[in-house]
């Protein structure tokens, strides 16, 4: 590689992850304009998609804390145009497997007819050098859930100011995970 396509290609990197942030801020700040755009359908089934995800247990799930809203907005205000009409047509590819295979909608499917479905996304192959549309799904997922109120406060153990480094600290089952964002 040539020194100046690599000097390009480190500042668009850099101005992107400088970028992207204050968009998806902006974004967020004012959300009602950019949810209006995107069909209710849609907006239920990623719900739906998210929330089988990170289910409701002894925390709420990724329904409760609105990731499916931060999902929209995210493709919405981050994605390229390629991007945004790709994930939305993978999403409603997934709709139309459940209905040829199932004969049903995903969002009338059952706990186990939604983890096999699961497991089916999870297991196709990426094409035509697009993301996979599954782990990309689930990554979307994972960041608005514990960026969330919820996720950073009830899934997490919220610390706002940590306090001194413990290195004999005993972990068991129901120690949880730490986090400053929120």
């Amino acid at each position: 590689m040539h020194r100046r396509n690599a000097l390009k290609k480190t500042i668009l990197l850099a101005g992107t992850i400088t970028i992207l942030p204050e968009m998806l801020a902006k974004a967020l700040a004012n959300a009602e304009p950019i949810l209006a755009t995107v069909p209710a359908t849609q907006i239920e089934l990623l719900a739906e998609l998210a929330d089988t995800i990170i289910p409701t247990t002894d925390t709420p799930g990724a329904k409760a804390a609105g990731v499916h809203d931060f999902i929209a907005l995210a493709v919405e205000a981050c994605f390229s145009p390629q991007q945004r009409d790709q994930f939305w047509a993978d999403l409603n590819a997934v709709e139309e497997k459940c209905q040829r295979e199932m004969s049903q909608s995903y969002l009338q499917f059952n706990d186990n007819e939604r983890f096999q479905m699961m497991t089916q996304l999870e297991a196709m192959p990426a094409k035509n050098g697009q993301a996979q549309f599954f782990k990309l799904l689930k990554e979307l997922t994972l960041h608005g859930y514990f960026t969330s109120e919820i996720g950073a406060t009830q899934a997490l153990n919220y610390d706002p100011v940590p306090g001194v480094w413990i290195p004999d600290l005993s972990i068991d089952e129901n120690t949880k995970a730490w986090t400053s964002m929120f």
